[in-house]
């Protein structure tokens, strides 16, 4: 089951930009995501980190990602409130196995141009982020980092890593990271991903069609692609010390059998 899903992965060069913002390609798991494929900006990244300690990572490219207001942005089956920001396809029915069964937290990554709803926007606390139709927070609440459009850190705070404090700001590239850790939000998640084999992306606006959406936007054409399909990160085991201690003492005995 776990080798049906590690077929999912694909070969991904990692890009030459080290020197990039630290917080936008470290999910809150702790994982570096850009040591596995992710670009430092750009598409939407989701770290699943399940309770066996292993992670399924996927990003869904920013070129497909939805651009305009939601009665007549593209792509047009994309329209609506909620909109479609994106969809992710090519999870594994085995994803929830693969993971230990559950889910420590779920990490999503999104980078959007002008998302006005930061302190003194006007959609300020009206945006939620919905995974498969479940609520997963709100879009004023996850704190996002300006960047330029490789993922260096730029703006006039760049002393404090120029944050936002809460939300996608007016006019800036901002890219930040919902993390979910609920039990019963997890839960309904994954197994919603596991039924469906995909995880689709909406924003729920309490006041529709008033907002510029654009997640394409501000990217550099050499990220507007990258992209990777689900993959299997497993958790390498350290063996205890007992159990080496328990192997020594097996191999000493097979070599004195021998010597005698």
């Amino acid at each position: 089951m776990v080798r049906h899903l590690i077929m999912l992965a694909a070969l991904v060069v990692a890009p030459p930009y080290a020197s990039a913002s630290l917080f936008t390609s470290t999910s809150p798991s702790g994982l570096d995501v850009g040591s596995v494929g992710a670009s430092t900006v750009g598409g939407v990244v989701v770290d699943l980190w399940g309770t066996n300690g292993a992670h399924v990572v996927s990003q869904a490219a920013a070129s497909s990602l939805y651009k305009g207001f939601s009665n007549n942005g593209v792509p047009v089956p994309y329209r609506g409130n909620p909109l479609t920001v994106g969809i992710q396809t090519g999870f594994a029915a085995t994803v929830d196995l693969a993971l230990g069964g559950s889910l420590q937290s779920m990490s999503v990554r999104f980078t959007l141009w002008d998302g006005d709803s930061a302190n003194a926007n006007f959609d300020l606390n009206d945006l939620r982020l919905l995974l498969n139709g479940y609520d997963a927070g709100n879009w004023s609440a996850v704190n996002a980092q300006q960047t330029d459009s490789f993922g260096q850190i730029t703006g006039s705070a760049l002393g404090t890593g120029n944050f936002s404090q809460g939300g996608f700001r007016n006019a800036t590239l901002d890219t930040g990271w919902f993390h979910l850790t609920a039990r019963d939000q997890l839960d309904s998640i994954l197994a919603s991903i596991a039924r469906l084999g995909e995880l689709i992306f909406e924003v729920l606006d309490r006041d529709a069609t008033d907002n510029f959406f654009d997640f394409t936007q501000g990217i550099d054409v050499s990220l507007l692609d990258v992209g990777r399909p689900p993959s299997l990160i497993p958790l390498t085991p350290v063996p205890a010390p007992g159990t080496l201690a328990l192997v020594g003492l097996g191999l000493g005995a097979m070599l004195r059998r021998r010597m005698d």
